[in-house]
């Protein structure tokens, strides 16, 4: 009975709004010339049913090109992008593993990086990745680690260009968001 109640009080399904940050790198190929760096986005979810939502968001990362004076100051790689993400919740619970996975674009802008061979380049890619949502009333809290499978790799040198690769490289995240439900 007082399950019930407290599930009662959470608010699962719905309209939630998060903004959150974390920490982005990159794997294969592409890890030993960008270092990891911070991470940020806002998102919004739409939750019809306990289990099932799907999410529109933006996220931007600033990374630097590893071992290398590119002259610039500050991050020479700045990341802005969309998403969009279904996600699959494990239990119909206030505290919820869950699975993601979508469909993203990204615009990749270097700062210096240009005489290393490095160019801006806009760059789909598949996220898919899993996480911990949790609900406490209106408020909720997200936690999650996903890979992104980027369509190609243009933007850096000495790489084959290709997607679908995991020695070319892709990118990670982790994050932690906090919103509300609406």
């Amino acid at each position: 009975m007082e399950v019930e109640k407290r599930e009662d009080k959470d608010k699962i399904k719905g309209l939630s709004v998060m903004l959150g940050g974390g920490v982005e790198g990159y794997t294969g190929a592409l890890a030993p010339q960008l270092s990891p760096g911070a991470t940020a986005g806002v998102r919004a979810a739409i939750k019809p049913s306990k289990v099932l939502g799907l999410e529109l968001g933006y996220t931007g990362a600033l990374n630097n090109i590893r071992h290398a004076e590119t002259g610039a100051s500050g991050p020479d790689l700045v990341r802005n992008g969309g998403q969009a993400v279904l996600t699959l919740g494990i239990a119909p619970t206030a505290w919820q593993p869950y699975l993601l996975g979508g469909i993203g674009i990204n615009d990749y802008n270097f700062r210096g990086g240009e005489s290393l061979g490095y160019r801006d380049d806009t760059v789909g890619n598949v996220p898919a990745g899993l996480g911990l949502r949790g609900h406490v009333g209106h408020f909720v809290v997200d936690a999650r680690a996903n890979y992104n499978f980027l369509f190609d790799k243009d933007f850096a040198p000495g790489i084959d260009p290709g997607g679908g690769d995991f020695e070319g490289g892709g990118s990670y995240q982790g994050t932690v968001s906090i919103g509300g439900t609406f």
